[in-house]
């Protein structure tokens, strides 16, 4: 799923007419990948599979595909089977922040291992929220006024040497603090 739609992404600036439809179309899914490796997440909804290693104690685990809409399973093998045996029981844990991505043990905690815990949950967005699907069509007007390049922030290249200069974040502090709000960002990064 897109984050936007040629149609809204039009819309925004009240174009009726198609002659730029096939440039449009083509940075829609520019922005979309750059804005996934920006927040460092995918955000449209599916059924996710993910291995977790964690330490003695540790309660708490951070889903990377929030929100969380539900856990089909949980489990903690140090041997990396995953078998019937080293199924968490639903009861032992709950989603403490659905939309942060954040499950809770309760009254115990993960054992300690690499890969050790498996994750299989339902996660992402089934509707993009607006506020993300608008920064999405704002920087899909940037890259069609500037260039494409402009949303890696390109200043300069040079041919001979093949030396590329860069700034960061060139696109406007708004749309900055809204891609802010739905980066992933795993804890000890």
């Amino acid at each position: 799923m897109a984050l936007t739609t040629l149609a809204n992404v039009k819309a925004f600036k009240n174009i009726t007419v198609d002659d730029h439809d096939s440039e449009l179309t083509r940075l829609i899914p520019t922005v979309d990948n750059f804005i996934a490796e920006y927040c460092g997440r995918t955000f449209e909804q599916a059924t996710v599979t993910e291995y977790h290693s964690t330490t003695w104690g540790q309660r708490v685990l951070l889903l990377r595909r929030p929100p969380i809409v539900s856990i089909t399973s949980l489990y903690d093998d140090a041997v990396r089977v995953y078998g019937v045996d080293t199924l968490l029981a639903s009861t032992s844990y709950v989603i403490d922040d659905a939309n942060a991505g954040i499950v809770r043990l309760d009254g115990t905690s993960f054992g300690q291992g690499l890969r050790n815990v498996k994750a299989v949950y339902v996660g992402g967005f089934s509707t993009i929220p607006s506020i993300l699907e608008q920064a999405a069509i704002e920087l899909i007007w940037l890259a069609r006024d500037k260039g494409d390049q402009a949303l890696l922030g390109l200043r300069s290249k040079s041919i001979a040497d093949g030396s590329v200069s860069y700034l960061d974040n060139q696109w406007p502090s708004g749309i900055n603090a809204i891609l802010d709000l739905y980066r992933f960002e795993p804890v000890g990064a």
